[in-house]
């Protein structure tokens, strides 16, 4: 096995990590940056091997209480009262392993004696996706997209103290919407910006779930880039026969149905087959947010998000009876093991929250094939 250094920012759920040992890497993660108490406690979960230990509540909050951290991804948490004593020891020790997991506080000093083979860096898609106001990534603009102009800071830091300690391997994932035409500015300008420091780049590239054996249609943007190394694009994927929504479903006899009596019996008005993905939709049922969609299980499933119609997919089972994908299946959708599943229940995770984790990851079998072309 390859022994390689990893620094994720923005770090979420552990794909990148996950992805690298299922292609036979032996990871060390040197760093870790992510303010989403969930997402920190997730990642505590597989691959931090901290215990829980005995703690002093109020030593614990007021230690805390110097640290940006987030309920729920989008606001600074003002109180830590709530959590549970279990997730206060182990926020405490993660904080105190790497001290600080803002990407806006951390160093140069911090990373210097790290020796950082990949470091990759999924930064906010919130000002770029298409649900949200469109901010942009502008260095001049304080937006939460903008946060990517951080991981320029602490590489400009490392270089002008020693170029020796840059990364060798830079890897950029977001949202599609950021090759739109709105953006293309400030993506040239964040390219140019590393030509400066030295590292050449691939082409932003797509990479749909899809074309690597994952039964979702989710087209994601990826750039890699080698510190004074030429690099070749990243070839096309493209599968012949794709996987089908089925492949993941599990027995589930408690899972949540359609109530057809609450709507009446509903019909099927229209077919529609788009990207290998096929919906029905529903009279007499609620078209707000595409609610009134129901996809096959022979076909994809459509791109999982947080909120929405597609946080609640429903899909035909049999006999015409339309159940929803549950919390599972989500993160199976991106190639987590169901033992991670079992891992989070086990610590009073929710549905919701299992389902929120799963949406804002990277799908772990794109990346071991985008890290398998360019860490041989």
């Amino acid at each position: 096995m390859k022994k390689i250094n990893l620094f994720e920012a923005f770090s979420w759920i552990w794909s990148q990590h996950r992805a690298l040992e299922n292609i036979w890497f032996k990871v060390k993660s040197v760093w870790i940056s992510d303010w989403y108490i969930d997402a920190i406690i997730a990642y505590w979960v597989e691959y931090l091997w901290i215990k829980w230990k005995k703690i002093d509540r109020t030593e614990t909050i007021n230690f805390l209480k110097w640290f940006s951290l987030s309920r729920d991804s989008k606001k600074p948490l003002k109180t830590f009262w709530w959590i549970n004593e279990e997730k206060l020891s182990i926020l405490e020790q993660v904080i105190k392993k790497f001290w600080n997991l803002d990407i806006r506080h951390i160093e140069w000093k911090d990373l210097l004696d790290k020796e950082i083979d990949l470091f990759t860096y999924s930064f906010p898609c919130q000002d770029i996706s298409q649900q949200w106001k469109k901010a942009g990534f502008s260095k001049w603009q304080k937006s939460r997209s903008w946060l990517l102009w951080e991981i320029e800071r602490i590489l400009q830091e490392i270089k002008e103290l020693d170029k020796s300690k840059l990364p060798k391997v830079l890897m950029m994932e977001n949202v599609k919407a950021i090759l739109n035409r709105e953006f293309s500015e400030d993506l040239n300008w964040w390219i140019e910006e590393l030509e400066k420091l030295w590292y050449k780049s691939t082409k932003p590239f797509i990479v749909n779930s899809s074309d690597v054996w994952s039964p979702q249609n989710r087209s994601r943007v990826f750039m890699v880039s080698k510190l004074d190394e030429n690099i070749d694009e990243f070839p096309e994927q493209k599968l012949e026969k794709k996987a089908k929504l089925w492949d993941i479903l599990q027995k589930d006899e408690n899972r949540e149905k359609l109530n057809k009596s609450k709507y009446s019996w509903f019909k099927i008005l229209e077919n529609k087959k788009e990207n290998s993905v096929k919906k029905a939709i529903l009279e007499w049922y609620t078209t707000f947010n595409s609610e009134n969609y129901v996809y096959y299980k022979n076909w994809l499933a459509p791109t999982i998000t947080a909120s929405w119609a597609q946080s609640r997919i429903k899909f035909f089972w049999e006999n015409d009876e339309v159940l929803f994908l549950n919390s599972l299946e989500h993160l199976l959708l991106q190639n987590f093991p169901k033992s991670f599943y079992n891992k989070l229940k086990k610590l009073d995770f929710t549905d919701t929250k299992i389902k929120f984790l799963a949406w804002n990851s990277i799908n772990v079998a794109v990346l071991e094939k985008i890290f398998s072309f360019y860490l041989k």
